[in-house]
């Protein structure tokens, strides 16, 4: 097993962009929600632009909250961390 630590943000974004590669790979809906388990399309994709935008070499346990959170969010509008 790979031991990545999420809350650095460069690993983090791996780990959502292994999941997107997963699901694009996966051929039938059941093995498509399997993967994504509680997780949305969107909210992976904003989860990753989070983690770029932030400038730091670790991230702060209230980002990797905000960064988890997202992964799993399903609402139209991205929602804003207030650190």
């Amino acid at each position: 097993m790979n031991a990545l630590s999420i809350n650095i943000p460069a690993n983090f974004i791996f780990s959502c962009e292994n999941t997107l590669a997963r699901y694009a790979a996966a051929t039938s809906e059941p093995a498509k929600r399997g993967i994504l388990d509680r997780q949305t399309l969107q909210g992976i994709n904003w989860a990753i632009g989070f983690c770029k935008s932030l400038d730091t070499d670790y991230m702060s346990d209230a980002e990797l909250n905000h960064a988890i959170r997202l992964t799993m969010f399903r609402g139209n509008t991205c929602p804003v961390f207030r650190g």
